[in-house]
């Protein structure tokens, strides 16, 4: 066994590895959108698998997958939520980057048709290698991929959450592998006491609103959105509620999967109570009176949160509950006090709050991830410093633990 390495190594994005074992196959096939040098950055090409299956559709580990239908009909596995959501995902990165993309739309449908469902705890064997997907408590249909082949046994993560969520049950540790492909983009420190996060942003919506003012998510569409709605009805059943942008698709996908859910007939009583914004009269009342907005995007480079800002009154307050990649809106705001629109930097005077929900697991929860798996070889991708973390596991655990670049060739 081998496992070629072709992206989201000592970075995250672009998330990409091909699995020798009698098959080719690839692990992900994902994009780097936001990249320090200012152009999206796209996995290494090294041969053609014989078939690709996704962790989850988020785009940093989806959004080449169409590229491999320039010239090859293989097909892809994953779970029925991550196809439809890799479609609403996959055209508005079209929309976005257009001719910057390495795929066109005839790439695009071709790609969906060759999609074939794969569900968690359904074993496919091809060849000599069995193949089962786990719920990753990460999104809606996250998955981490369990390879078996000639009596050795592969887990690659995806993302993964381990802690319940509103949304998701989160992710059971696995037993016993062989070899660990694990991410670490938060393997140096811990998210903050989930339930005191919650109660301190219920707070804060509770302050805003009795001021007057709008209280505006930033969020990101796939996962964060119905978090957020849920999270805001559990703590108030009564606030108005809007939801704006792709989140409002994304939502119906949710809703058409109920069984990827923690909770669904919960969930469903949330969305019938909030207003899912379809026009401008909607706009519109969203800022005329004390409300809670929830819109795309999350690092506010794009989407409608942008205007919705411009149109809140003064007593209105941002709340980010997501990390914020440098250079982008989201990150100049909290950083520097400014927002760039249209070529130009404007000023905001909102006060605004980072509050941590992340989907993906802490330090001690990917510790415990590692203590449960016992693998014999763990190679740590989709970090920014998973060096430092694996020389930690070496030095501290006496684990075999390596952290990969792309381009690496690596023996199972």
């Amino acid at each position: 066994m081998e496992l070629e390495c072709l992206g989201a190594c000592e970075e995250v994005g672009r998330s990409a590895f091909l699995l020798h074992t009698d098959k080719k196959i690839m692990l992900d096939y994902g994009i780097k959108i936001f990249d320090k040098s200012g152009i999206p950055k796209f996995p290494e090409q090294d041969g053609k698998p014989d078939f690709a299956i996704l962790s989850h559709a988020h785009l940093d580990h989806s959004g080449c997958i169409p590229a491999l239908y320039r010239d090859s009909k293989i097909r892809w596995y994953g779970t029925p939520p991550t196809r439809d959501i890799c479609e609403i995902l996959w055209k508005d990165s079209m929309k976005i980057m257009g001719e910057g993309l390495p795929y066109r739309v005839q790439h695009f449908k071709k790609a969906l048709k060759y999609w074939t469902p794969l569900q968690y705890d359904q074993t496919m064997r091809t060849g000599q290698t069995d193949i089962t997907l786990y719920d990753a408590g990460h999104i809606s249909g996250a998955a981490m991929i369990d390879i078996e082949y000639n009596g050795r046994r592969v887990l690659y993560s995806g993302d993964l959450k381990c802690e319940e969520t509103f949304m998701h049950r989160g992710a059971d540790f696995v037993e016993d592998v062989d070899v660990l492909i694990l991410e670490s983009t938060y393997a140096n420190r811990e998210h903050p006491d989930r339930k005191k996060t919650e109660q301190t942003i219920a707070d804060h919506i509770h302050e805003t609103i009795d001021n007057g003012g709008n209280v505006l998510f930033p969020a990101f569409s796939v996962g964060r959105t119905q978090e957020l709605i849920s999270l805001v009805r559990h703590y108030d059943r009564h606030v108005p509620v809007f939801v704006d942008g792709m989140g409002r698709e994304a939502t119906r996908i949710y809703m058409k999967y109920p069984n990827y859910m923690r909770d669904a007939k919960r969930f469903r009583k949330a969305i019938n109570s909030v207003t899912m914004v379809s026009g401008i009269p909607d706009k519109r009342a969203a800022t005329r009176d004390p409300s809670v907005i929830i819109s795309s995007a999350g690092m506010m480079n794009g989407g409608p949160v942008l205007n919705y800002m411009f149109h809140t009154n003064p007593q209105s307050k941002l709340i980010f509950t997501g990390y914020s990649v440098e250079e982008t809106n989201a990150w100049y705001l909290q950083n520097k006090g400014y927002i760039i629109k249209d070529g130009q930097e404007l000023s905001v005077d909102l006060p605004w709050e980072y509050l941590d929900l992340s989907a993906h697991a802490g330090r001690t929860d990917l510790l415990n991830f590692i203590k449960h798996a016992n693998p014999e070889k763990i190679i740590l991708v989709h970090g920014d410093n998973p060096g430092g973390f694996a020389d930690e596991l070496v030095e501290n655990f006496g684990y075999d633990a390596i952290a990969p670049k792309v381009g690496d060739k690596i023996r199972l």
